[in-house]
């Protein structure tokens, strides 16, 4: 039970962290993209300034000027707002081509930025109107290569991707280590008390053994002397006694089940048969206003304890009996994909939602089944029965229209 808590402690913990940190790695990532952007487009807005002129300069002369330098930062085309090249620089032999091909046709008014990627490289482009006395006669696309930011960036996003696998993997262990030592102390604390169960049911055993054998004693040899209500008082410390002696045997074995120390005599169980059966005893002790019925598939066999399996059907019957006053009681048994299924329903007065998660802790009884006798064991004693033979124990239940349990074991492989 610890190993299990530690072990999801430090999954939460991981996993939060993950989601955090990611979370940061994130903003952090596109505030940087974002920033260098920015700062670019301003050079880029720089830039522009400084070759505005170049259209008024050269939009009369007949040479369409484009100089070529693979060394220049900075690259610019000029057109007129009819789309006709008017001078230019370029860095980038054919980039001209595919910019007149993407946006020329563009609205020559308008201030846009783009992102292009032609031959494995990136630029940032920016598309600007020339203006002269409030009317647009033109445009410029300026721009700038990018390729070295983005191989920078995705080395940067590869790196931090690496390092938030490794912290969190330093973190997970370090949850682990954590989770442990917190938990010493109450290990230690639950330990002491399961001892303490264990040894105080076993005590227990022998006086209440002996207090019902001189209660047999006493009634059998002292009959005639006893008065009617002596009589009554001595049947009274006997159910009594019998109810103390079933609830120690129960802690003794909830004891022994969290020590891993219950013993287990694994058979092949004829799980159809065994049903049948018990379906039939319960038939006969049934109360009149409840209708029993049964849905069981034949030849389903389980690899178990014979008498563990039985005193669980006798826990959930018992318990489906005693919250249901009238209606329906249901026993099922069922194959599906390698696991065997038993329902138990019932359409009695239902669990409350907020007691459907504790339903089998030891001694937690419902402000409804207060009213009713019983040690709060039952379903506890059920679940650790389940467990022995590997299997789960679900409940769902509505108030006023009763519970089910189900219970899936592995199906036995021949």
């Amino acid at each position: 039970m610890f190993h299990k808590t530690r072990k999801k402690l430090s999954y939460l913990y991981a996993t939060f962290y993950f989601l955090l940190f990611s979370l940061f790695i994130i903003v952090l990532y596109f505030s940087l993209v974002k920033l260098m952007e920015n700062q670019q487009i301003k050079e880029l807005e720089s830039f522009y300034l400084k070759q505005e002129h170049d259209f008024f300069e050269y939009v009369d002369d007949n040479k369409k000027i484009l100089s070529y330098d693979p060394n220049r930062n900075y690259f610019y085309y000029i057109y007129t707002k009819n789309n006709s090249f008017v001078h230019g620089d370029e860095s980038y032999k054919g980039l001209k081509t595919l910019l007149e091909d993407r946006f020329i046709n563009d609205n020559p008014a308008e201030d846009v930025v783009h992102h292009v990627e032609w031959e494995e490289q990136h630029f940032l482009l920016l598309k600007k109107p020339i203006s002269y006395n409030d009317e647009v006669v033109g445009f410029i696309f300026v721009g700038k290569s990018t390729t070295s930011q983005q191989h920078f960036f995705q080395k940067v996003s590869q790196l931090l991707v690496l390092l938030t696998c490794i912290s969190t993997i330093l973190i997970w262990l370090l949850s682990y280590y954590m989770a442990g030592r917190a938990m010493i102390p109450i290990q230690w604390s639950f330990d002491k008390q399961k001892k303490f169960v264990s040894d105080a049911s076993h005590e227990l055993r022998t006086p209440l053994s002996i207090f019902y054998s001189s209660l047999d004693i006493l009634e059998l040899e002292e009959s005639h002397n006893l008065s009617s209500l002596g009589k009554e008082l001595i049947v009274d410390l006997k159910d009594e006694a019998t109810l103390m002696k079933e609830l120690m045997d129960n802690l003794l074995f909830l004891a022994r089940h969290d020590q891993l120390q219950s013993p287990m005599h694994k058979e092949v169980i004829q799980l159809s048969t065994l049903l049948k059966k018990t379906s039939t005893k319960f038939q006969k002790i049934m109360p009149s206003e409840i209708q029993f019925c049964t849905q069981i598939e034949d030849n389903i066999e389980l690899l178990g304890d014979t008498t563990k399996i039985q005193e669980l059907l006798y826990i959930l019957l018992d318990n489906a009996i005693s919250y249901s006053s009238d209606g329906k009681i249901s026993l099922t048994l069922s194959t599906d994909h390698h696991i065997v299924k038993i329902a138990v329903a019932d359409n009695g007065i239902g669990i409350p939602e907020n007691d459907l998660s504790l339903v089998f802790e030891r001694f937690y009884r419902s402000d409804t089944a207060r009213q009713r006798n019983g040690t709060g064991l039952g379903l506890a004693i059920a679940k650790a029965i389940v467990e022995q033979h590997s299997g789960k124990i679900y409940v769902s239940s509505k108030i006023g229209k009763g519970s089910t349990f189900t219970i899936e074991f592995p199906a036995r492989t021949r």
